[in-house]
């Protein structure tokens, strides 16, 4: 999601995104989204479609460039924990933009009515396809999703900074752009460039063992982003990754939402339901929690019934209560399996 022409030329013209984060120099509080911005960084993967949203509009960019196995996406400079653990070198910085005020601090700018900002995380992508610049009205998509009775990832994007979009959406997308689309893409002053190879992360710059997450947030954007921190039944095989996704009836607010989502190359209903659903809990996993995955199930059969059994349940917790089977319908029970931590340390 950007919001001004100026943003969208530059990361057109340079191949590159970050979101604007606050800059944290110690501790993540329990109350920052910052992990949540980066468990959708720890989706991509090499050849991803990148698309921005701008003023109705719909814009291609192109596809990831990194890794097909982990996070593909770069470390900038040293404002946030996983950068200073790695040291690593600011590499972009958007400050001498006159849009920006610049601080004393390379890397962080003011910007009006927000506060001081930074990219932490980036990602780059290069044009496959021939189509950067390439738009869209948003309107487009939507009238074709309109087909699908339930929500989809970029029905609930308001108020985020990106969203992970199912493969459904992005076939669809990209049809829509190489059928009818005008190319909106200017020039741009070459003032803000790489000034270093950015690091790409490794798995070994996080976490060894799901045991050492922090807190729920944490541990989806480890595991997203190094898969070899799960089981090997967990592991996404030749899959697209989404992370909260909508699975539930349309609703003003509260929709329920799956924490990780694999779309494999057997797909069901074009791409847009998953063939595989994680809930991740960092807590003893309990009623509510299993109650959660029995929603989802339910609304599936609803939506999509004869396609709905072929989909996976799980709920990977560090434990469970010693009755949680006991609220699973006996019909659902094939569909849902219970997946506790251990001790397993990534292997690279």
């Amino acid at each position: 999601m950007l919001y001004d022409t100026e943003t969208l030329n530059l990361y057109l013209a340079k191949g590159v995104y970050g979101f604007l984060m606050p800059p944290i120099f110690g501790e993540i509080s329990s109350r920052s989204r910052h992990y949540a911005a980066l468990s959708d960084y720890a989706c991509a993967r090499e050849g991803v479609h990148v698309f921005f949203f701008l003023k109705r509009k719909i814009i291609y960019g192109g596809q990831i460039i990194g890794s097909e196995d982990y996070g593909s996406f770069f470390l900038n400079g040293q404002y946030c924990p996983l950068g200073r653990t790695v040291k690593a070198p600011l590499c972009w910085d958007e400050s001498p933009r006159k849009r920006y005020e610049s601080s004393d601090k390379d890397g962080i700018f003011t910007v009006p009515d927000v506060g001081d900002r930074c990219q932490p995380y980036l990602i780059r992508f290069i044009d496959r396809l021939s189509l950067r610049g390439q738009a869209i009205s948003s309107d487009d998509l939507y009238f074709e999703l309109g087909k699908y009775p339930y929500p989809l990832p970029s029905n609930s994007i308001q108020n985020m900074s990106f969203c992970t979009l199912t493969p459904g959406e992005t076939s669809i997308l990209i049809d829509l752009l190489q059928s009818d689309s005008e190319n909106i893409r200017e020039p741009f002053p070459d003032e803000v460039s790489f000034e270093s190879e950015p690091l790409l992360f490794n798995p070994e710059y996080g976490i060894n063992n799901l045991f050492d997450a922090e807190s729920e947030s944490h541990l989806e954007a480890s595991v997203l982003a190094n898969p070899t921190l799960l089981p090997n039944s967990l592991r996404p095989q030749n899959s697209a990754l989404c992370r909260q996704v909508p699975i539930s009836p349309f609703k003003p607010a509260q929709m329920d939402r799956a924490d990780i989502c694999y779309y494999s190359d057997d797909q069901i209903a074009d791409g847009t339901i998953p063939n595989k659903v994680i809930e991740l809990k960092n807590r003893q996993a309990g009623k509510g929690e299993i109650e959660q995955i029995i929603r989802y199930v339910k609304w599936l059969r609803k939506v999509i019934p004869s396609e709905a059994t072929k989909i996976s349940f799980y709920l990977l917790a560090p434990s469970f209560t010693r009755n949680i089977l006991g609220y699973v319908p006996r019909e659902l029970r094939n569909q849902i399996s219970l997946v506790p931590f251990s001790r397993h340390q990534s292997t690279l």
